[in-house]
């Protein structure tokens, strides 16, 4: 298990994690433009993903292998410049 995988494990435990699977359980990363808020890649656990794949990701209610409930609204979010 990579430093980054240990710091997201204790960051989900510590803002009340329920684990959930390999498919909703992970790290996921998004660059866009700063000022226009431009799509420009994304990955899911270090792996790319399409815009629509982050669009799916971004709006499931329920994971569809787990059954976990999701709430994007409650994941911890750590941006980096432009727009907060």
């Amino acid at each position: 298990m990579s430093v980054l995988e240990k710091r997201l494990r204790a960051l989900e435990a510590a803002s009340g994690g329920d684990g959930g699977c390999e498919r909703c359980s992970g790290l996921l990363v998004t660059i866009s433009h700063a000022i226009t808020g431009e799509h420009h890649s994304a990955t899911w656990n270090g792996g790319a993903i399409s815009q629509e794949e982050l669009l799916e990701r971004r709006t499931e209610a329920r994971c569809p292998r787990c059954g976990r409930e999701l709430n994007p609204d409650d994941a911890p979010v750590i941006r980096l410049g432009g727009r907060g």
